[in-house]
């Protein structure tokens, strides 16, 4: 990048210009900096270089891209042309490929499908890949495909999300030479499904652990996600003003790499926060904003719940007919989607409006169905919420005798949990000792 600079007789002030400092231009030089693709362009612009000069593949795994087709998936990936890349490696799969040539290719299309929100359509290409693998000896190749796999399983909100990622993370850890870029993504996306699934100190020790494992380059992308996560697990710890400053680099971050799902989350995020500070106003056009941003990507996954966050506003305010209309258009679009998270909780914000606007039975109703969908799940912790939410509603409608079930389950949940984070303290001290 700095030969390119040179070569175009450019200062890095004059490649900086005013949308990027000078400095971040000298860390990206010196190899201290990853810089967004974003950043890139600008760059490929101002040398007169092409993007595709400055995409080059970590030696280990470009090593063995030994087939021109693969190479150009991998630069359509690298440059964010998913539906590009979708195209050439669907034609590109009609043809007869040795086994490794088509590992690789259902690899990028199963990466593409899920960087274009089409989880479904991603598994079996993953799934092959790895059916692939198993007479192949590719282990980068092989951590690639447990990743994205990982990541379809979470954008499906399925509960397998979070060992899928523990199995990459085992993989990456085993490769020689280890891959530090990959194994922070992996971490991220660990800390993430934990965030999800309401275990937040465990999502703020893989976000920590990300960071450190990224080291001294720094992916913004990845970092905007990280800030992200960091935001909301310290939100729902209370800590807000922690989760104010994380949460807005965030969306600074995401707004330089001009993802308009990524602004989307970022700006439901920061509603929510604003709208525990008491800036209702605020937090609503953000939530609105939040929703254009969604479908001018022409996104629906993440929808679901920017809706349910402006239907937790208009609760706060007392609008229940607002609020049971967002909810079931919430769950239409969850049981559409298969979000078993977004569903189960647009249940229970419809069954907590219909409580407090005295309708009891379309309560029990809406919780009877959130209960149904969480329950052999998965994902107990927001199962005990969702016990503990109903049976407060119970005791506050005097019926203690029906409450006691739902509070005897929501314990039972707790203390699973309890043992379940102890084993893991014990398992990440055995490591570090090991270490």
């Amino acid at each position: 990048m700095r030969r390119a600079r040179l070569e175009a007789g450019l200062t890095l002030a004059q490649v900086a210009g005013e949308d990027i400092s000078r400095q971040a231009i000298h860390l990206v030089e010196m190899g201290k900096s990853r810089p967004s693709m974003a950043t890139l362009e600008i760059i490929a612009k101002r040398t007169g270089r092409p993007l595709s000069s400055f995409l080059l593949a970590d030696k280990a795994v470009q090593a063995q891209l030994t087939d021109g087709r693969v190479i150009e998936l991998q630069r359509l990936c690298l440059e964010q042309e998913f539906l590009q890349a979708l195209e050439f490696g669907v034609e590109t799969l009609k043809m007869p490929l040795p086994p490794r040539t088509e590992a690789h290719i259902q690899q990028y299309v199963g990466q593409a499908l899920v960087k274009l929100s089409r989880p479904d359509e991603a598994l079996p290409h993953l799934e092959r890949a790895q059916l692939l693998l198993v007479d192949q000896s590719d282990p980068w190749l092989a951590v690639e495909c447990a990743d994205w796999e990982a990541c379809a399983l979470y954008l499906k909100e399925d509960s397998r999300a979070q060992k899928a990622a523990e199995h990459a993370l085992r993989l990456c850890r085993a490769t020689k030479p280890r891959l530090p870029g990959t194994e922070a993504r992996i971490l991220e996306h660990l800390a993430t499904i934990h965030v999800h699934s309401h275990s937040y100190e465990r999502a703020i020790t893989y976000y920590e652990e990300a960071l450190a494992a990224a080291g001294s380059v720094r992916d913004l992308s990845r970092m905007g996600r990280t800030y992200h996560g960091l935001g909301i697990a310290y939100q729902n710890l209370g800590d807000l003003q922690r989760a104010s400053e994380y949460t807005n680099k965030a969306l600074a971050l995401y707004t330089l790499e001009r993802d308009k799902a990524l602004i989307a989350r970022g700006e439901n995020e920061l509603g929510l926060l604003l709208m525990r500070q008491g800036e209702v106003r605020r937090a609503e056009d953000l939530f609105h904003s939040a929703l254009a941003h969604l479908s001018e990507a022409g996104i629906e996954r993440a929808r679901s719940h920017v809706l349910l966050s402006l239907g937790e506003l208009k609760l706060a305010g007392g609008s229940f007919d607002e609020v049971i209309a967002l909810a079931a258009e919430a769950v239409e679009l969850a049981m559409r989607l298969d979000e078993t998270l977004a569903l189960s909780a647009a249940h229970q914000l419809g069954g907590v409006a219909a409580s407090r606007s005295g309708r009891a039975s379309q309560a029990d109703a809406e919780f009877d169905a959130a209960l149904r969908v969480l329950t052999d799940s998965g994902f107990d912790e927001r199962l005990a919420e969702c016990h503990a939410t109903y049976a407060e509603i119970l005791d506050l409608r005097g019926n203690a005798e029906a409450a006691g079930p739902h509070w005897r389950e929501a314990a039972q949940l707790a203390l699973k949990r309890d043992q379940s984070t102890a084993s893991a303290v014990r398992s990440g001290e055995a490591r570090r000792t090991a270490g």
